[in-house]
């Protein structure tokens, strides 16, 4: 029974394995008190309770985790039941600490009782404190107060705490980024060191998870992904190869699955001293396990978050008006024509066309040289349609390939190489190849009249293949037979290869190979006729089984 109501109880906390003296009163406090934070009891190294709970300030060096979304409990451990769960806008961030309230009088405490002030964030128990109850005001002489912090009942105890950046991930020496994604909410989240991030938009996930981002030390950073890869560094500085995953995972989060719109994942590459050319080919290659195929690459896209992106800082400093933001990112916009594009350690650049790429799930990622590329001439290199009749000299550049005319004095004249829709099934096939003649023209050419179409590689391939339909010779009299053919041309235009087809009037696959192959160029031989689609290269072949 509680002493008479006279007396206002105190709340104390119970410092480990230590309860002071407590005149005649016993205590039944359930199981053991115990403290557990970065100093006590081998806990969380990022988390730290702060006064007026614990008389100790946050670690020197660590970063503030101000994007989590911290939850609080408090539990009787007599019954064993939470008597109060405090999150959301109950624990509010500050500048560099959490903190929330606890109104004693809500609640009304046993004194017979011990209770738990339990720290939370995603699926993780961060720290712990047991909280005893002082019923007399004359009990007040025997707390230490070096370890008890006495409260009236009817006053409000505050808990405060710290949370570094590198709660929620594995290791304490990784690279590591966290916070809490809400359904409703635009979220960025970047890395201690910069390097890797992501950004989530509104919309994504269905309800609140945690994200956390972490550099790997495995290598290879994706088994079986072809060289050349560029995994950076092992260590917590200069990584390029991370871990991003949900807690819960998305299975749990999402009825799909899958995020709802598409994520940006931004990493920094770490290539040394590759060529700018060769460096703006690079992609981000993801690897997930169960999902067909378990490797692939990303398509690139801006990551304005990281400071290896071309955008960087044009987002904005935070608490800046939309007006301000805008003339900033003009301003940097504008620098950046005249002003040459930083160096990061020597060994991180921007990449011209993005530092990120989309996903719509999580798993790992790394940076590599595409090995292998497929053109189709009815996509771009970033999924959109081609229209018929469009011309794709250029299209596919930023995958390293461009397309020429080696007559452009020929039948269907000009420079422009063209995607045409005019194939074996007639106008408007539904299916575009390539072609030098414009829409509404056949697409099928021969080198006597119209020239080769040539395409170059910015990095040179070992073998390359393209889709060839013969379709005879065009005569008064249609006549079948004749070929095509695909060769391939080394950096001085000799000639390293040359295949040809069946006279057979269907699709064949035609391929060449060999070491440093800059170019290749196709067409009909001779007078014949052909349609071409479908070009593959490959810049390293995989090993053998």
């Amino acid at each position: 029974m509680k002493c008479c109501s006279s007396y206002l109880p105190f709340v104390a906390i119970v410092a480990i394995g230590t309860v002071g003296c407590h005149a005649d009163r016993s205590y039944s406090a359930g199981p053991g008190a115990m403290i557990v934070d970065a100093n006590h009891d081998n806990g969380n190294v990022f988390f730290v309770w702060l006064p007026p709970l614990l008389g100790q300030q946050a670690p020197a060096g660590q970063v503030f985790s101000r994007q989590l979304g911290p939850m609080v409990t408090i539990t009787n451990l007599c019954t064993g039941a939470i008597i109060r769960t405090l999150a959301g806008l109950d624990v509010q961030v500050e500048s560099s600490d959490y903190q929330t309230n606890w109104h004693t009088a809500d609640d009304n405490l046993d004194a017979s009782c011990t209770y738990r002030i339990t720290a939370m964030a995603g699926s993780r128990q961060l720290g712990v404190a047991d909280v005893d109850v002082v019923d007399s005001g004359s009990e007040l002489k025997n707390v230490n107060t070096g370890e008890f912090i006495p409260l009236l009942v009817d006053r409000t105890l505050p808990i405060k705490f710290f949370i570094g950046v590198g709660s929620q991930c594995q290791r304490v020496d990784s690279d590591c980024g966290e916070g809490t994604v809400q359904p409703g909410q635009s979220t960025t989240i970047v890395t201690t060191h910069g390097q890797a991030g992501v950004f989530v938009p509104a919309g994504a996930v269905d309800q609140p998870v945690t994200l956390i981002i972490e550099s790997a030390d495995d290598r290879p950073c994706i088994p079986g992904l072809p060289e050349p890869v560029f995994p950076g560094d092992i260590g917590a500085v200069g990584n390029s190869c991370y871990d991003f995953h949900t807690e819960p995972p998305l299975a749990l989060v999402n009825t799909s699955g899958k995020f709802n719109t598409n994520v940006t994942v931004g990493i920094c590459p770490v290539i040394g001293t590759l060529d700018h050319a060769t460096s703006d080919l690079l992609q981000i290659f993801q690897l997930h396990v169960g999902a067909d195929p378990a490797i692939r690459a990303l398509n690139n896209v801006p990551a304005p978050f990281l400071h290896c992106d071309p955008g960087y800082a044009t987002l904005g400093s935070r608490g800046s008006s939309p007006r301000r933001s805008l003339l900033g990112a003009l301003a940097v916009r504008l620098r950046s024509l005249v002003t040459p594009r930083p160096l990061f350690a020597s060994t991180r650049v921007a990449i011209d066309l993005g530092a990120g790429g989309s996903t719509d799930m999580f798993s790992r990622f790394s940076w590599a040289l595409p090995s292998q590329l497929d053109l189709n001439f009815d996509q771009t290199p970033e999924l959109g349609s081609i229209l018929p009749g469009a011309t794709v000299n250029s299209v596919y550049s930023r995958l390293g390939i461009t397309f020429s005319r080696t007559n452009p004095l020929g039948l269907c004249p000009g420079t422009a190489v063209y995607a045409n829709n005019y194939g074996v099934l007639g106008f408007n096939s539904g299916q575009n190849n390539i072609s030098v003649c414009p829409l509404g023209l056949a697409s099928d050419f021969n080198e006597l009249s119209f020239g080769k179409i040539k395409a170059t590689f910015v990095v040179p391939a070992v073998q390359a293949c393209i889709t060839a339909t013969p379709t005879g010779f065009h005569t008064i009299f249609p006549l079948s037979g004749g070929v095509a053919f695909i060769e391939a041309l080394d950096a001085n235009g000799n000639v390293l290869g040359r295949t040809e087809s069946t006279t057979d009037g269907v699709p064949q696959q035609l391929c060449v190979s060999g070491a440093g192959i800059a170019a290749v160029q196709f067409a009909g031989k001779g007078s014949a006729y052909a349609i071409f689609d479908n070009l593959r290269w490959t810049r390293v072949l995989p090993p053998s089984p």
